[in-house]
């Protein structure tokens, strides 16, 4: 049987649109009755191989894309920015843990930090870290651009998956499912290797809603057990993705489900669903409510967008560059190009269609000017959304800082759109929409030649962009691409078939999809390109050397912690060596507290610590700072500009180690104390070596403590007063080092130290976080763990010499395992049920 695109088209949204008519619900296509025999049983083949070749050339695209890169530099692969200094170093960091079954505590990361805490938005939840385990640690660096290809082949399948319900010719399901997994936005997050983990299962996810939302009789429990564990697995894999969905699927929920049923039916619906999500949640409680306890409190959870903020963006270029995002190869993160402004530094503003652009969404709502359908309504409501910055931030919790990060999931809509488009072959819509796709880049090439003025005010001209190199890469793909469509859609013949068995496949089909192939390979490897060369060859050797390779060798055997300079920010996680630098957005909240309340430092995504300092690295028992002597270009230790009473001590990998003479080892007890409230009345930069006598406790302790403690109160005029010299300050770390615990071993469980022989009622002090879930003994007699310092932690002791146990069991980990255990028993209730009830209807 031979027919046309346009008879097929018909009859393909005939009985699309009689479905939606009558329930409003997605549901899976057959178009059997239309074709003999031969061709059904083809189809069957087709769809269970088809996923397979999606995946392996998937895997196969994104390994050609960053061949030359690897050809070029050479393996471990190399990227920038945070690729290098979180990405690989949080990989090697997670992987030695599990091998060395460090589950709870890590004393490595920052100050110290959970497991759960510190690396679930990064890593935790991911299955394809996970895989990396399977391999030794010195395999990580040459494994993560094969888990990336991983990644994209599994957004690939995932996006073929659920688009083929919507179109009936599989080839352009393989390109939705293509264009999905190579659109500009992963192929911008590169940077951020976890990002895509939670791209690459969203269309599975939402593919399992819509089955629940169409399920009927029997199919009813199995599909509401399907998104059941479908939702526990999407927030395991990330549970920032996890909060954008939700927010995704109540709006996909309203435009699909609501309209053309019944109120019975929709709240039947909404409840089914509700239910069935709220059981997911349940099961993965038992990871959930430790990763939310590991980052309760974190500053940047409460800055919120507010003021002008919820209906303006900062600025009108900001509009553009959302238009320029969908129009051309996307910048890539912290390099911005035209319209680029501060604000979407790492907002990851990047939707862009390998090949099609926005072509085969203008021709599908050519196509579909006179429907009303979901697809055209979702993908409206998400463009208002991206231009309003409080709908825009709902994606965000409403966080003040501007991201993009929710633009996968309208990426995915655009994809099924091109496809249902394209799948018309040479349709007037479709060269419409090409013509209308390339003249939008041909705009921004022609604003990149609008004259402006430089720093001096003298008129130039190719003044327009920054990172004017990666622009100009981004054009010339992009124009290369704008070729490749219009040749397509102008161009390449329609009527040419390749009649045999009566397949529906056209040999026009077969080059498209071969240019498709070939365009999200370009489009994946100009950003590729842009990232990688942004370091040059010999900083790719050095980091490769100093950080994987090689580590330096300090004296370690009392516990103490390091810290490198601003060029090799991360790589002493590498080496094992705990740190008061450390570049990581979910740490301890405890932290965030002791850098603002004791050292007036307001922490962002890092723990940087100024130089001047001197008494904050006292008593967080800092010893060593490395300064990379042969990539740093404003070398103060070695200038002698560095921190105070830190001496050179030796040379190694291209490190200068200089060691701090104040040292103060762990556990140490103060002769001084001064209330929170008093501390806050004084400049901490100002009185920073004051820290060296003074412990700083909460106000309501002291009024607990103060009278039996053998500690002396100081108030804020005592130390304005006090004329604290350096030479002060360093006989104070000499008497902290003499009171200093004798052992200080530390493991996944806490840690144990012995004290030195101590006076009575005293406090030592530990530079740990003062995090829920530490309990404390001494000498085997419960003790309560005391704050200091704004977030650290001080246990009272009486006199003598003692054994000091502190256990962390991390907070959440009984009250989600109950929730897990109950989660697993509903599950399993409802899978006799579903057995039970299928049996009888058998």
């Amino acid at each position: 049987m031979d027919l046309s695109d346009g008879v097929m088209g018909h009859l393909f949204e005939n009985v699309h649109k009689l479905d939606y008519d009558r329930k409003g619900i997605a549901s899976r296509y057959s178009f059997y009755f239309l074709f003999d025999e031969d061709y059904e049983k083809m189809s069957e083949k087709k769809k269970y191989y088809t996923p397979v070749v999606m995946f392996l050339s998937a895997f196969l695209m994104y390994v050609l894309a960053i061949l030359p890169i690897l050809i070029s530099r050479g393996l471990p692969f190399f990227y920038y920015g945070d690729y290098n200094v979180q990405q690989v170093p949080f990989y090697i960091a997670a992987h030695r843990a599990v091998r060395s079954g460090e589950f709870f505590w890590n004393w490595n990361i920052d100050l110290g930090g959970t497991m759960f805490g510190d690396f679930a938005f990064y890593l935790w939840g991911s299955p394809f870290f996970w895989i990396s385990v399977l391999f030794p640690e010195n395999a990580i660096p040459y494994l993560m651009p094969f888990l990336m290809a991983l990644k994209y082949a599994t957004a690939a399948t995932c996006a073929y998956l659920y688009i083929e319900r919507y179109v009936y010719k599989y080839t352009y399901a393989m390109i939705g499912g293509y264009l999905y997994a190579f659109s500009g936005f992963n192929a911008c997050n590169i940077v951020f290797n976890h990002f895509t983990d939670a791209v690459a299962f969203f269309p599975l996810f939402l593919l399992c809603f819509e089955e629940l939302m169409a399920a009927e009789g029997k199919n009813k429990y199995k599909r509401f057990i399907f998104f059941a564990l479908m939702t526990a697995f999407m927030s395991v894999v990330n549970y920032y993705f996890f909060f954008g969905q939700v927010v995704y699927m109540v709006l996909y929920f309203v435009v699909r489900y609501i309209k053309g049923n019944t109120v019975k039916h929709v709240i039947t619906l909404f409840f089914r669903a509700l239910l069935s999500g709220v059981l997911g949640v349940l099961i993965s409680g038992f990871f959930l409510l430790q990763a939310f306890a590991g980052i309760q409190g974190n500053s940047r959870l409460d800055n919120y967008i507010n003021g002008y903020d919820i209906l303006v963006y900062p600025s009108e270029k900001l509009l553009w560059d959302i238009v320029k995002s969908l129009s051309m190869l996307p910048d890539i993160i912290g390099k911005g190009t035209l319209f680029y402004t501060g604000t979407v530094k790492n907002a990851s503003l990047a939707a862009y269609l390998p090949l099609f652009g926005l072509s085969g969404v203008i021709a599908y709502f050519l196509l579909n000017k006179k429907k009303h359908n979901w697809e055209k309504t979702m993908l409206i409501i998400c463009g208002v959304i991206a231009f309003i910055p409080v709908f825009n931030a709902a994606f965000s919790m409403f966080n003040s800082s501007y991201y993009a990060r929710w633009f996968y999931m309208p990426i995915l809509l655009m994809c099924l759109m091109t496809a249902q488009a394209a799948q018309r072959g040479k349709s007037p819509q479709l060269k419409k929409g090409a013509v209308a796709a390339v003249l939008m880049f041909m705009f921004f090439i022609l604003v990149y030649f609008f004259p402006s003025k430089n720093d001096s005010g003298e008129m130039v001209m190719f003044n327009m962009t920054e990172n004017n190199t990666i622009f100009l890469r981004d054009v010339l793909g992009t124009a290369i691409l704008s070729f490749f469509l219009l040749l397509t859609v102008f161009v390449l013949p329609k009527k040419v078939k390749f009649d045999k068995d009566h397949s529906l496949i056209k040999i026009r089909d077969v080059v498209v999809l071969f240019v498709v192939i070939c365009s999200c390979i370009l489009a994946t490897f100009i950003p590729v390109k842009n990232g990688s060369s942004i370091i040059s060859d010999r900083g790719k050797k050095m980091w490769q050397e100093q950080m994987l390779f090689n580590k330096v060798s300090v004296d370690q055997s009392d516990f103490c912690r390091g810290e490198v300079d601003s060029t090799s920010t991360n790589y002493d996680i590498v080496w094992g060596m705990p740190s008061i630098h450390c570049f990581l957005s979910t740490v301890p909240s405890e932290i965030f507290d002791f850098l603002d309340g004791t050292l007036g430092i307001t922490r962002t995504v890092e723990t940087n610590i100024p130089v001047s300092r001197a008494g904050a690295r006292a008593i967080l028992s800092a010893r060593y700072y490395f300064e990379n002597a042969e990539i740093s270009k404003n070398r103060v230790y070695a200038n002698g500009e560095g921190t105070e009473g830190y001496t050179y001590l030796d040379t190694q990998d291209g490190f200068d180690i200089f060691t701090n003479q104040n040292f103060i080892p762990m556990g140490f007890t103060y002769e001084y104390y001064i209330t929170e409230s008093e501390w806050s009345d004084l400049n901490a930069d100002d009185h920073d070596l004051d820290l060296s006598r003074v412990l700083i406790i909460p106000d309501e302790v002291a009024l607990e403590y103060g009278d039996s403690l053998a500690v002396t109160e100081l108030t804020a005029e005592d130390l304005m007063e006090d004329d604290f010299s350096y030479y002060d300050f360093e006989l104070e770390c000499d008497k902290r080092a003499a009171t200093s615990c004798e052992s200080f071993v530390t493991d996944t469980y806490g840690f144990t130290a012995k004290t030195a022989m101590l006076p009575d009622n005293t406090l030592v002090f530990f530079s740990v976080p003062y995090t829920e879930g530490f309990s404390c003994t001494v000498d085997g007699k419960e003790t309560k763990i005391l704050s200091a310092d704004f977030g650290l932690m001080a246990i009272p002791v009486q006199g003598g010499c003692h054994e000091i146990r502190v256990t962390y069991t991390p907070e959440g980990f009984k009250s989600g395992l109950i929730m897990t255990i109950i989660g697993l028993l509903i599950l399993g209730g409802l899978i006799l049920h579903t057995l039970i009830f299928i049996k009888k209807n058998d």
